[in-house]
């Protein structure tokens, strides 16, 4: 890409950035910088995707978890650190957006396109949409037990997250795919709700689980992620037709791995 064309990206996320540091650093402007932040990142991605709503999902979500994470943190350089971070993930969260919704958008059109932009463009969704799990249920476990929030709001709020993660993840996976030209059961890729309920629902049981357990929110917010990765790479190898007992065997062996190291390593202490 051209300097020119990285502005369009630049841009959003500095405004991204200044309506954090307002958030965290000015309690009169908090609720307006508050709400500039969602209605930046919102419109940012309705811009880069050409005016599509399907985006709109990740990039809520993406800002949801990185406020909700930032009120997790305690130590003032730690805090600005994350803000630029989250500023610089959010940069390339519209990078992907615009790969592959602009891609797909040429697809339809019968005009040329770059395939490897939308795997690019796809692998970058999917990455936005892990880390966002991952804040999104840190950030509200962490509430629930230094605010004394009600765990059926954690439950609800992570279950949301599930859902609609879900729901944007076999989206796009059914929209990459037909862009690959893939034979897909067209029964089985359009269920995405039944999919995300499901998924939610084996979420809400393990954070209930979970909530038992002297684990802080860093190790419970990792624990949900693990999950949640290895059910979306078995969902998504199944959607494509690429399901098979090797595929189950070497995904239950990075998931045992990834969980074990989670509870080996993980604070079991709430302070």
């Amino acid at each position: 890409m051209k300097i020119k064309k990285y502005i369009k990206f630049v841009v959003p996320s500095l405004i991204f950035f200044s309506m954090m540091e307002f958030f965290f650093k000015s309690f009169g402007l908090s609720y307006a910088s508050l709400i500039t932040l969602f209605l930046i990142s919102i419109l940012s991605a309705f811009w880069i995707t050409k005016y599509k709503f399907l985006p709109i999902v990740l990039i809520t979500l993406f800002t949801v978890g990185s406020v909700l994470f930032l009120i997790t943190l305690d130590e003032n350089w730690f805090q600005q650190l994350y803000i630029m971070i989250s500023s610089f993930i959010f940069t390339f969260a519209l990078i992907g957006l615009y790969r592959f919704f602009i891609q797909q958008e040429k697809w339809f059109k019968k005009e040329e396109i770059k395939l490897k932009a939308i795997d690019s463009g796809f692998n970058l969704n999917q990455a936005i949409i892990l880390i966002s799990v991952f804040l999104i249920s840190s950030g509200i476990y962490n509430l629930y037990i230094d605010f004394d929030l009600p765990l059926w709001v954690v439950i609800l709020i992570i279950f949301i997250t599930i859902f609609f993660s879900t729901i944007y993840l076999t989206k796009i996976n059914f929209l990459k795919s037909k862009a690959h030209e893939l034979y897909l059961d067209s029964i089985k890729n359009k269920t995405f709700s039944f999919y995300s309920f499901l998924f939610g629902l084996i979420v809400v049981e393990l954070i209930w689980a979970i909530s038992f357990w002297p684990a802080n929110h860093l190790t419970v917010g990792a624990i949900v992620l693990s999950i949640y990765y290895f059910c979306w790479n078995i969902l998504k190898n199944y959607l494509r037709n690429k399901l098979s007992k090797k595929n189950v065997i070497l995904n239950s062996i990075f998931f045992i791995a990834f969980f074990c190291i989670t509870l080996l390593t993980g604070n079991w202490k709430i302070s």
